[in-house]
């Protein structure tokens, strides 16, 4: 990680980055918030909340939070070990702790550590996705998205846990007729729209294969409580041979996701396509992952960033920037593997379990 005050990008321009170091326990996830207590929300392996002002690498300690158990299963060998992930609304004022690959967490008032919400995302095949989670803001209203089974998700209020998405669906009995509404589809990792009113869905069904989705959560709040089992916003974008895959919304209007998806349905499988992006235009009559944005060299990448007009690719390498316009790159961070993206102050941010890094772009 770079710990000088000022580099160099591959393009020669200078950026200024500024790191600090942890003193405290080791930091396990972090979320960029705007809140009075600071612009980052951290979580450490102690359980505490802290909140950091990155002006001026001041933190204070919010609450602790007793942490979720992690439980190892024989398939997590093959799918990755479990991990704590934070999830935070943009005002700071709610955060969540969830286990990835894993089937506990809760939701907290960050500065108290109340506890809002006890999660259990149900207890099948769950150390092969993500917890299915997300804080989004819709109308003015903070919404809180989990998993509470592997085929079902809920939609709840965050100050008091209250379901903004009740419903009733028959359980599916072996043998039997499949109940109205019921979903066949592993939820995964969840990722909403800029504005809320969509959401990423990137989960899987038997054999197993990738079935990433989208769909309307405005419809799911105000009309339709099982649109996200079967309502008619609800987009399929073709199947993949794997899940869990970097993506982004670089709009309101398209969606980005490494590696390629064109699936073979006579071989079953994936005619892969080496490195880059596909482009999804989710206003596109006939929705496809076919815009396919190559990215030459860039290997093993971590996440996907975009604000509206440049898109971030971290990957093990450093973090590369590309003009969406005009598909070129224009820039490229070595060592900076970008954990987040502050859309608000304009940086990206790197962390370790000792380190925080904060990098000014310069557009």
């Amino acid at each position: 990680m770079l710990r000088l005050s000022k580099s160099m990008a591959a393009d020669e321009s200078a950026y200024t980055s500024h790191p600090f170091r942890w003193t405290g326990a080791p930091l396990l996830d972090a979320c960029a918030v705007q809140a009075a207590y600071g612009h980052l929300l951290i979580l450490t392996s102690d359980g505490a909340l802290h909140g950091v002002n990155l002006h001026t690498h001041a933190s204070a300690l919010l609450c602790s939070v007793d942490l979720p158990e992690i439980t190892l299963g024989d398939d997590h060998s093959h799918f990755g070990a479990p991990t704590y992930h934070l999830h935070a609304s943009l005002d700071g004022k709610h955060a969540a702790v969830v286990v990835d690959k894993g089937r506990s967490g809760v939701v907290v008032e960050a500065r108290s550590g109340a506890v809002t919400m006890k999660l259990n995302g149900g207890d099948y095949c769950e150390e092969t996705v993500p917890f299915s989670a997300c804080f989004l803001r819709l109308k003015e209203r903070d919404v809180f998205v989990h998993r509470t089974a592997w085929n079902l998700l809920d939609a709840a209020d965050p100050a008091t846990g209250r379901s903004l998405t009740d419903r009733y669906i028959a359980p599916f009995e072996s043998g039997g007729e499949r109940p109205v509404h019921y979903l066949d589809y592993f939820h995964g990792q969840l990722r909403p729209s800029p504005d809320g009113s969509l959401l990423f869905d990137d989960g899987w069904v038997w054999h197993p294969v990738s079935v990433p989705r989208i769909w309307s959560v405005a419809e799911w709040l105000t009309s339709n409580p099982w649109e996200s089992e079967d309502g008619a916003s609800i987009i399929d974008l073709g199947m993949r041979d794997d899940w869990t895959q970097p993506a982004c919304w670089i709009d309101e209007q398209h969606l980005a996701t490494w590696g390629a998806a064109d699936w073979d349905e006579e071989a079953f499988e994936e005619r892969k396509r080496g490195p880059g992006v596909q482009v999804l235009d989710v206003a596109a009559s006939k929705p496809s992952m076919g815009d396919w944005w190559p990215m030459i060299d860039i290997k093993n990448v971590r996440d996907l960033f975009s604000d509206g007009a440049r898109l971030y690719v971290a990957a093990d390498a450093g973090t590369t920037v590309w003009d969406i316009a005009s598909r070129l790159q224009i820039a490229e961070y070595p060592g900076v593997v970008a954990r987040l993206l502050d859309r608000s102050r304009n940086t990206l941010l790197a962390f370790g379990s000792d380190t925080i890094l904060e990098v000014a772009l310069p557009w």
